[in-house]
């Protein structure tokens, strides 16, 4: 859909399709997506150089596309009002997401809603494939329905885990397997996180930020980790695990350190180190 406006612009201004992607874009078009920092900072910084510079011509707007607008932290998206009203004469913004409630009023109110059906994931699947990089014969109907199925429909998820996929296939150069995409796109493995759930039932600062650096190593973000540990808390810690205040305080204070666009982990490290030696209010 993105790819279908930017054509029919270029065709309509005579231009071509920006090459670049990201925030490190030099062409006239930033895509911000789920896997990217898309912290306060960030918006401040990268956004805001790239929908000042001057004009391209007349009528020539520059676009920033920003995916997922579902994971979108609203601290960020109070930071994007100025810019969308300053800026208008030569940016333009489209947000993608499941629902227009997930922006802000203030972005909402700026936006024209454009409503689609969701795409059928079964219908579209050999162009999801090889849009990937993957051979459609290499995915069987029982592995597509696991994807979909942990994505929920969501089309960034599900093209986050085909593309993990795809990277652990290509590294290991082995066959894709049932068991390889299970494990690849199952819930959070509870084996990762309980180690950080017994160091700080532990009062244990150091094995807890060791256990923090393995589940960042191991690819999760930090609103991943977040939610992943609060899940495995719920699911298989014991009484003592649900009971410990610290485990309770860490979480408060990591979503409230998240909604201030403090995205990286060694945010989330100074949380934990700060709950366990008792530097934060209860």
């Amino acid at each position: 859909m993105v790819r279908e406006l930017l054509q029919a612009y270029a065709r309509e201004k005579g231009r071509t399709i920006p090459h670049l992607w990201g925030v490190d874009s030099i062409d006239e078009c930033m895509l911000l997506g789920p896997d990217q920092d898309r912290g306060i900072q960030t918006i401040r910084g990268q956004v805001s150089m790239f929908i000042r510079q001057m004009s391209l011509g007349k009528g020539v707007f520059r676009w920033v596309i920003v995916d997922d607008v579902d994971t979108f932290p609203h601290i960020s998206q109070q930071a994007l009002r100025r810019p969308m009203e300053s800026y208008s004469h030569i940016t333009r913004f489209l947000f993608i997401g499941t629902s227009e409630d997930d922006l802000i009023p203030a972005l909402r109110s700026r936006c024209i809603h454009i409503s689609m059906n969701t795409l059928d994931t079964i219908l579209y699947r050999p162009q999801f494939l090889s849009n990937i990089g993957l051979h459609p014969s290499q995915f069987t109907d029982e592995m597509w329905s696991w994807v979909i199925n942990l994505s929920a429909n969501n089309i960034s998820d599900m093209v986050r885990l085909l593309k993990l996929i795809r990277d652990v296939h290509v590294t290991l150069k082995e066959e894709i397997t049932i068991n390889r995409v299970r494990v690849l796109c199952s819930a959070p493995f509870y084996v990762d996180f309980i180690p950080l759930l017994q160091a700080m039932s532990e009062n244990d600062s150091v094995a807890a930020i060791k256990s923090l650096l393995y589940i960042w190593k191991r690819g999760y973000a930090y609103e991943d980790i977040l939610e992943s540990f609060q899940v495995m808390n719920q699911l298989f810690g014991n009484n003592q695990f649900k009971d410990n205040i610290l485990i309770h305080k860490f979480l408060i204070h990591s979503w409230i350190s998240y909604c201030k666009g403090n995205t990286s982990m060694l945010a989330l490290q100074n949380v934990i180190y700060k709950v366990l030696k008792g530097h934060v209010p209860v």
